[in-house]
């Protein structure tokens, strides 16, 4: 491709401060569960989830308004400026309070608004349509093997390593890692976000097709945005549906992984840093053979097939107590949602005009907040911060992906004919 040494640098910068990031939002849950605070994270979790249904739709207006590259240099280097002044001021108090904290789980929540709609658009912009599905393949790869790489750290910075043992050919090997306190992982965090700034300046590309920025009033442009829906409705019941498995994903991690391994399992750190590591192997998995498995069968039966299998394992969830098959559900979840994603967004990219294309994912975007936000609330109900009940909650998202899954198979034919 013309733009080959384009997309190496804009995947190398967003792996960059994708692994940081990755270990600052496992970092935080795991922050509120060791204090038995997770209720009030989940609170927090929803206010800040829907706080972003506003700041998403005014993102998506902005990705369609201003040079890509342009807002990437932006965003970055102002979501380093915040977490490396809440890490000054850690460094200098010798911890953080929960408000910090908060602080920096918002940045980096609205800062996925910006950067996700961003990412995809600039990246349909230097792609030519033959190459989609192998760009978001590789977007993915690079992401969950960045997720890998991240969980791995914060099982050792979260919990640290005392290891000793004897290796045949080194002898007698020991080493000790202390565990960072979470002012340590913020400077990690803010100093890949400058790393990422100069990387995104040195890309210079050809696009594959013309930008045509709307400069019209945010009114307007937002407008746009709705109307390209409505006119085409069936890629607006497939773009909301095949969403969930996204919504499962992140509800768990944030809301209804850390009781269910405290209260359930009876497990520590090490259990939930695992999680984020065998998300990202099944998600690199995806990233690697979706686009084979899916070779013979349309997008959408492929979907709806991950949809199932999200559905058994999440429902299985509520009726077996083992953490090596909690594992087991970390790396299937990572494998549908990924590879959901990629045959999702390869369809997305080969019907919506580029040129829209930031403000119909804010849309796409804010339905899936509203989504998270309400289940989230009611998973900060005290009812399932008691004893065992969390595992009603997978229950509950077992439902959810069973549900999207009908949906998308009543409606097979008519999103089949758009592909």
């Amino acid at each position: 491709m013309k733009n080959r040494r384009a997309l190496i640098l804009l995947f190398s910068a967003n792996a960059i401060s994708g692994f940081a990031q990755g270990v600052s939002m496992l970092a935080i849950p795991w922050y509120f569960a060791r204090q038995d605070l997770s209720s009030q994270f989940n609170l927090i979790f929803a206010l800040v989830t829907f706080a972003n249904v506003f700041w998403g739709l005014y993102a998506g207006t902005l990705v369609d308004r201003f040079p890509r590259k342009s807002l990437f240099l932006a965003t970055n280097f102002m979501e380093g400026l915040i977490l490396i002044v809440v890490a000054i001021f850690g460094w200098q108090n010798g911890g953080l309070s929960t408000g910090p904290v908060v602080v920096v789980f918002a940045t980096t929540v609205f800062g996925y608004r910006m950067h996700y709609p961003n990412l995809y658009a600039f990246a349909q912009e230097i792609t030519p349509p033959a190459s989609y599905t192998k760009v978001t393949s590789y977007i993915e790869i690079v992401g969950q093997a960045t997720n890998v790489l991240a969980g791995a750290f914060a099982v050792a910075l979260l919990e640290g390593i005392n290891y000793q043992g004897n290796w045949w050919f080194l002898g007698e090997v020991s080493f000790l890692i202390k565990p960072w306190e979470i002012y340590e992982i913020f400077t990690l965090d803010a100093s890949t976000y400058f790393v990422s700034v100069i990387l995104i300046a040195f890309i210079k590309y050809i696009p594959d097709k013309k930008f045509k920025a709307d400069k019209g009033k945010l009114l307007s442009r937002l407008k746009t945005g709705f109307r390209f829906l409505i006119k085409n409705k069936i890629i607006l019941l497939f773009g909301f549906f095949s969403h969930s498995i996204f919504v499962v994903m992140l509800v768990s991690l944030f809301a209804v992984m850390p009781m269910y391994i405290t209260n359930y399992l009876q497990a520590g750190g090490q259990v939930f840093g695992t999680m984020e590591v065998l998300y990202g192997l099944g998600a690199l998995a995806a990233g690697i053979f979706i686009s084979r498995l899916a070779k013979n069968i349309t997008k959408t039966k492929a979907i709806i097939m991950l949809m199932m299998l999200t559905t058994v394992i999440l429902a299985t969830c509520t009726v077996v107590r083992s953490i090596p098959f909690y594992f087991l559900v970390g790396l299937t979840i990572g494998f549908t949602n990924a590879g959901t994603r990629v045959l999702r967004v390869s369809y997305l990219f080969n019907h919506i005009p580029n040129e829209v294309i930031g403000r119909v994912n804010s849309i796409f975007s804010l339905l899936n907040i509203i989504m998270r936000g309400i289940f989230v609330m009611i998973f900060s109900v005290y009812f399932f911060s008691e004893s065992t009940n969390i595992v009603y909650a997978y229950g509950i998202m077992a439902l959810l992906t069973l549900v999207s899954g009908l949906v998308l198979w009543k409606n097979y034919t008519k999103i089949t004919t758009h592909q």
